[in-house]
């Protein structure tokens, strides 16, 4: 293939990632509402205004109205040309991958149907994420949808047993229960809802267990990365000083203690920061625990985006994830 065919495909692929995600919005939305995803036509939320063909292209027409209505002139969520955006992005994203690399060395017939297996659940994942990011809400028609999608191709498209990805999904499932038990004997308050429940399930079916173990990980950090700013934020509006600083000098001590010239230094060094890194660490973790504001205003994003974007990054470059994991926090 030619450099100008393969970006001609790259930016084919890219303007229909951006109509379907235009398409994932209504699905998602009406969801709330118990609409069909088919009629009525999309309209103004605020003034029941038939949109026009020409008033519903994918993010251009957004920005050409000014994310106004062109009827009532009220605002128009950035959440459409910002879903529509995004689609398009992983549209071309798996597009790129699957050009260029397998997942493992198959032939090229698999290489051609996991493309589109991939956007499928890529689409659905999407929705899952719209929803729970929105309203906090994941709907079973979603999630299931995307389990029964990955373990019929597993099962059948790839010529695989069935006993695999089954053991992926009840490992998935259960793991996620076990974390939200967890979470009820320290609180008596489910760590995670159910609907993360089934997203853990579909993340076993695609990656197998030992793979949704590292996936499961590299969840847990995406979600404090999410975290942190808000809650740095948080933090600092509501005066709690201590337990800011506490958490500054924990991370500060955790970054020089993995740094290359400090690795490579005398054991002693190493143990010195070793020691502040735990004590930091403990004393971090009892200001929170401790503290009843913090406790009772936590600090939330969904779970469930972090799972899905794990998934795929895992299912996409595990080796080197799974690599650059184990040297860094080892």
């Amino acid at each position: 293939m030619s450099e100008q065919l393969y970006n001609f495909y790259g930016f084919f692929m890219f303007i229909v990632g951006t109509c379907i995600g235009s398409f994932l919005n209504v699905v998602a939305l009406r969801a709330f509402t118990g609409e069909s995803i088919v009629l009525p036509p999309s309209k103004c939320p605020k003034c029941g205004y038939k949109i026009k063909p020409y008033d519903n292209v994918p993010v251009l027409s957004w920005l050409i109205l000014g994310g106004k209505c062109r009827n009532c002139k009220n605002p128009i969520s950035k959440q459409y040309p910002i879903v529509e955006f995004l689609t398009g992005c992983g549209f071309l994203w798996f597009y790129n991958h699957f050009a260029h690399t397998l997942i493992e060395p198959v032939t090229q017939w698999q290489n051609l149907i996991l493309l589109p297996f991939f956007l499928v659940i890529f689409s659905l994942s999407m929705v899952i994420a719209i929803t729970d990011i929105k309203e906090k809400v994941v709907f079973d028609i979603h999630t299931i949808s995307l389990a029964v999608v990955i373990l019929l191709f597993q099962t059948f498209a790839l010529g695989g047993d069935f006993l695999p990805p089954l053991t992926g999904l009840v490992v998935g499932a259960l793991s996620m229960e076990l974390l939200s038990g967890i979470g009820w004997l320290m609180v008596r308050k489910r760590a995670f809802g159910t609907g993360d429940t089934y997203i853990a399930a579909s993340m076993g079916a695609l990656l197998g267990v030992k793979w949704f173990l590292v996936a499961l990980i590299l969840a847990v950090i995406l979600q404090v990365i999410f975290v942190i700013p808000s809650f740095i934020k948080k933090l600092y509006v509501n005066k709690h000083y201590k337990v800011l600083v506490t958490g500054g000098i924990f991370f500060f001590v955790f970054i020089l203690y993995k740094l290359p010239l400090l690795s490579s230094a005398n054991s002693i060094l190493q143990y010195v920061f070793l020691a502040l890194l735990c004590v930091s660490g403990i004393y971090f973790c009892k200001l929170i625990v401790t503290n009843e504001s913090i406790k009772e205003n936590p600090t939330y994003w969904p779970f469930g985006p972090c799972l899905l974007l794990s998934m795929f990054l895992i299912a996409l470059y595990g080796g080197i994830i799974r690599h650059f994991l184990m040297s860094f926090f080892m």
